[in-house]
């Protein structure tokens, strides 16, 4: 049986398609329609059931407006997705956009447009900076680049997000991203400009748009997540798993060496690859052992599993993948942690260990019962127990008696390991630079005769001797 964040392939979407219409951010209603349909047809039925021009209605999802001539597929608009209408006496600007689609460029316009879509964003660079970032791929420029789900699958293929959905699966799950405006809280917004890094998301405040509702005059983008394995509830959000990425490159786990997809990259500097069961191993052993670190600005975290400098994980919501019930154990010795580094005490009964915060050089210690918590044991400071006078018996200490055992990790596998290692050998292996100015260009297919992509320079060149494209390449080994 498949681990709950294990991935699945896209299954084929049967039947119709179950859209909830907002339409003026009132209640919302069901719309039936095949995946198939286009926007202007769910105008239409929209129109027809509230008795309004289909002209004056605009479609906004994900934030932002989608153009008639899109399907519901191409706007990942799958089953029970709530899409926000609002109607518009002026001329909708989509009406020029439609116009313009029907030039000799209108379908690379089209596609350009639905690449900005909150569904098909990847801000995985910022965490996971490339050094393949600079690789400049050679392609048919005659085509369009920009690729949409297949009409068979009903959906993309692809996860940009992981969440962890405490609602419903309890779980890591695919996740999506959506917005809202920060002043009426309705999903009406269309953004300025769509979020490029994971801080635009994350940090409020940081991207602006213009709220359609005709009663809001918000401008700035709230954006949230939601669980991407069953239909949700506007209240229903889920917390962003921003270390957790598909496994794109095959990087194989540091601790079990399988190949996994998800996995978590740790944020070192040579970006450690772990999958989420030796995660969750990891997770559990060194909770065992206390060997969690308290952090005055983070909390109670781990860093890299091989130890490397400034890898603490930031986001503490990853620990969601040990369970509730080790999760709520997690918490305890967080909170117990926090006691500890102030100078307080734990009481040593079993049972209770409540925190206590005695006076400075304060032997006796009474874990008083007023507050509800504590159970009246009488213990001293130095060796946890009852009160004695004059020197402790045992200097065993529970602060003390905790073995620091560490977790081993093979030297081999944290070389495979990492993420930007594992990229750098990719280019090696599969590029070659232009002679000219020496960026790395992939050969996808074809002949030899390749040709830079870069504006600046444009050099045409011989993939097999590296010279200046001439005449003795194109006889000799146009097609080696």
């Amino acid at each position: 049986m498949a681990a709950p964040w294990e991935q699945s392939s896209p299954r084929q979407e049967r039947g119709p398609t179950v859209v909830f219409v907002r339409f003026n951010s009132s209640h919302g209603f069901p719309v039936e329609l095949r995946s198939d349909a286009s926007i202007l047809q769910l105008k239409e039925v929209v129109a027809q059931r509230l008795a309004v021009p289909a002209d004056q209605l605009r479609v906004i999802f994900a934030g932002k407006e989608l153009s008639n001539d899109l399907t519901l597929q191409n706007c990942d608009l799958t089953q029970q997705s709530i899409v926000h209408i609002v109607q518009s006496p002026q001329k909708s600007s989509q009406k020029n956009d439609d116009a313009e689609n029907k030039h000799a460029g209108g379908i690379l316009k089209t596609l350009e447009r639905e690449s900005e879509s909150l569904t098909r964003i990847d801000l995985s660079s910022s965490i996971l900076p490339s050094l393949s970032a600079g690789l400049a791929v050679i392609l048919d420029t005659t085509k369009p680049s920009i690729s949409l789900p297949s009409e068979k699958s009903g959906a993309a293929s692809y996860n940009s997000f992981y969440v962890f959905c405490k609602n419903f699966c309890q779980a890591v799950k695919p996740g999506k991203l959506r917005v809202r405006c920060s002043v009426c809280k309705q999903g009406t917004l269309t953004l300025a400009r769509g979020p490029s890094c994971w801080d635009d998301v994350l940090i409020p405040n940081r991207i602006t748009g213009v709220c359609q509702s005709q009663t809001c005059n918000g401008t700035i983008a709230e954006f949230y997540f939601k669980c991407g394995a069953h239909p949700t509830t506007d209240s229903e959000t889920s917390v962003a798993l921003n270390l957790v990425t598909t496994n794109s490159r095959s990087i194989t786990c540091i601790t079990c060496t399988d190949i996994r997809s998800p996995v978590l990259v740790f944020q070192c500097m040579h970006r450690h690859v772990i999958c989420l069961d030796c995660f969750h191993l990891y997770c559990v052993t060194m909770l065992n052992d206390r060997q969690f670190i308290h952090d005055l600005e983070l909390g109670y975290s781990l860093p890299c599993v091989a130890g490397c400098p400034d890898s603490l994980i930031k986001e503490l919501h990853h620990f969601r993948i040990l369970g509730e019930e080790q999760y709520n154990r997690y918490q305890r010795y967080g909170a117990e942690e926090c006691v500890l580094q102030m100078g307080g005490v734990l009481c040593p009964t079993p049972g209770c260990g409540a925190g206590l915060l005695p006076e400075p050089g304060v032997r006796k210690i009474v874990c008083e019962t007023g507050n509800g918590l504590g159970c009246g044991f009488v213990f001293c400071r130095e060796c946890k127990e009852e009160y004695h006078e004059g020197e402790c018996s045992s200097l065993l200490s529970t602060q003390g008696a905790v073995a620091q055992k560490g977790y081993v990790v093979d030297e081999h596998a944290a070389m495979r390991a990492r993420w930007e290692e594992a990229s750098r050998e990719t280019i090696k292996k599969t590029t070659k630079p232009c002679p000219n100015c020496h960026i790395p260009v992939e050969k996808n297919g074809g002949c030899m005769h390749m040709k830079c992509p870069r504006p600046q320079c444009k050099f045409e060149w011989c993939w097999n001797c590296g010279l200046e494209w001439n005449r003795t390449c194109m006889g000799d080994h146009w097609f080696d």
